[in-house]
């Protein structure tokens, strides 16, 4: 599998473009966003919307499927913070249930200075196509500039046969800064 990498320099995004792009409405979508552990009130439908990785391009790599409950989601929440790291999420929330539909997870250094680090971005497979992954990153980046003025950009990854997420990292204004090449080998 090649993982393309990419920085986007806060000092040089687009922050007009870029906040347009989060403030447009997406139909029958909403944004929401929250720090450190999820919030009660969409505990489960976020827990049921980790469901959105399973199907992740990966190339030939297979690291298996990872089961997600709430415990799994609160302690990986816990660890972050644990490490004096913060925890930014933007979910995308379906208005006709008020379930979330996708999410993009975000780690800042506690210092707020230096780059955060994207961990996830993932739209569920019957939301897909609407545009949902491109405005909640570029919410995400919105708010990472307003509450983190001190970072200096925000990084990610990718992997090369995933041109839907590559080709949102570029809209965004993200520059690839190197490849990595994994190998899986079956004993």
């Amino acid at each position: 599998m090649a993982l393309t990498y990419a920085r986007l320099p806060l000092a040089e995004a687009d922050l007009p473009a870029l906040t347009a792009i989060a403030e447009t409405p997406h139909a029958g979508y909403r944004l929401t966003a929250w720090e450190g552990a999820v919030p009660d009130e969409l505990a489960d439908t976020f827990v049921a919307s980790r469901r959105a990785m399973d199907d992740m391009p990966m190339g030939a790599v297979d690291y298996g499927t990872v089961v997600w409950d709430l415990d799994r989601v609160r302690a990986a929440a816990t660890a972050v913070s644990a490490r004096g790291d913060i925890l930014h999420t933007v979910a995308a929330i379906d208005r006709s249930d008020g379930a979330v539909a996708g999410f993009t997870e975000l780690v800042v250094p506690g210092s707020g200075t230096g780059d955060a680090q994207h961990y996830g971005t993932a739209v569920l497979p019957e939301h897909r196509g609407r545009g949902l992954a491109r405005w909640m990153k570029a919410a995400s980046i919105i708010q990472a500039h307003e509450c983190h003025p001190r970072l200096g950009g925000l990084l990610t990854d990718t992997a090369d046969n995933n041109p839907h997420m590559r080709r949102v990292n570029d809209e965004l204004g993200y520059l690839p800064t190197h490849t990595a090449h994994e190998y899986q080998l079956d004993l």
